[in-house]
């Protein structure tokens, strides 16, 4: 990030830029916090699973690696990929889905081009 100074923020600017976007912020705040969000349940089960490919039942994986990451989505396969371009080789990328691609693996329709993972469009 530049300097403040550097960008043509004086002190004052920057306050009031910061308090702008913590007002924006706090108009889209809930009271109710993790409690806004329900069970998938009642008919929307199968949003849970994969249904591009079957579940394969394995043993569960224990080793230790120095990265992790949660997601094959863009941002975890290129992190992966620049920690292995550094010689880092214990990386272990985790993936609900299938196969790698977080959101291009799941918007699978022809012709898609929306990079939201959305149920409902």
């Amino acid at each position: 990030m530049a300097n403040p100074k550097q960008a043509g923020l004086d002190p004052e600017a920057k306050a009031a830029l910061r308090e702008k976007y913590l007002l924006e912020r706090d108009k889209r705040l809930r009271a109710d916090g993790n409690n806004q969000y329900v069970e998938i349940k009642h008919g929307f089960e199968q949003f849970l699973t994969d249904p591009h490919t079957p579940i394969t039942e394995r043993a569960s994986v224990t080793d230790h690696v120095t990265f992790t990451f949660i997601g094959g989505g863009f941002a975890g396969l290129v992190t992966g990929a620049r920690l292995k371009e550094q010689g880092i080789t214990d990386v272990r990328i985790v993936e609900k889905g299938g196969d790698f691609g977080g959101t291009w693996y799941w918007n699978r329709y022809p012709g898609a081009q929306c990079d939201t993972a959305s149920f409902v469009y």
